[in-house]
């Protein structure tokens, strides 16, 4: 499965973020929750230095739960 990433493109609140992974890698993964969708949040960093926020779309929440089972499980980029 290959995901859209979209870049986030105006300041908005920090997400709710329910699930992540390991923030010690450069690129980690947030499941975020935003009036009763639910989306992922790929982050990059260089040398502890955030690069890149990109977001996918909005799903119902149990969609996005189940993008997320892929994205870990590698089954999606």
């Amino acid at each position: 499965m290959r995901l859209v990433w979209r870049e986030v493109a105006r300041e908005q609140d920090p997400p709710r973020v329910v699930e992540y992974t390991c923030g010690c890698e450069d690129t980690f993964y947030e499941l975020c929750r935003e009036a009763g969708l639910a989306y992922i949040r790929r982050i990059t960093r260089l040398d502890g230095a955030v690069q890149a926020i990109h977001e996918t779309y909005r799903w119902r929440c149990k969609e996005t739960h189940e993008v997320w089972i892929a994205l870990l499980n590698g089954e999606a980029q």
